[in-house]
């Protein structure tokens, strides 16, 4: 069996005045006809500057977690090292964004024209499994993160004084 989906996932949206009409269509494979990609392709590098970027903060809550399970000799290791814990902040606050970013910008297509009455746009990403790696672990991490924040602030908010 192959499982390969092709080298792009896009949505193509086209919006026309006569007849009114709005079509969506997701594709798996090419571009939509009409749409050329991009000059700027998956490399290799970014997508291992990403994974660089993200690690220190994805070791330490990975360490995190095993500590919560029982195993607490990764914590124990890194949470007495000021350089792990220096590595784990930056990679929160700058790493994660940049690798986010980065990433992103290599694999995505977004354009929209005018032609004839009608309105298309295009939403695409390049099949590429290291990019959207780094863009998936980089989102999920970054957003439990912010998700624990707003949890934290919520108690705190409604009088559990242990949240503050």
């Amino acid at each position: 069996m192959n499982y390969h989906l092709g080298e792009w996932i896009s949505i193509h949206a086209r919006a026309e005045r006569v007849p009114p009409r709005f079509t969506v269509s997701i594709t798996l494979g090419d571009l939509p006809e009409g749409w050329q990609p991009g000059g700027k392709h998956a490399r290799t590098w970014s997508g291992l500057v990403g994974l660089v970027l993200i690690a220190p903060f994805v070791i330490l809550l990975t360490a995190s977690v095993l500590h919560n399970l029982g195993l607490s000799a990764p914590y124990s290791w890194l949470s007495g090292s000021t350089f792990a814990i220096l590595a784990g902040t930056v990679s929160l606050f700058i790493g994660i964004p940049v690798a986010i970013a980065m990433n992103l910008w290599r694999i995505t297509r977004l354009g929209w024209r005018r032609h004839g009455g009608s309105l298309d746009g295009l939403i695409a990403l390049e099949v590429a499994p290291l990019h959207l790696a780094v863009v998936v672990v980089a989102v999920l991490v970054g957003g439990i993160f912010v998700a624990h924040l707003a949890v934290d602030s919520y108690a705190c908010m409604s009088g559990v004084r242990s949240a503050c």
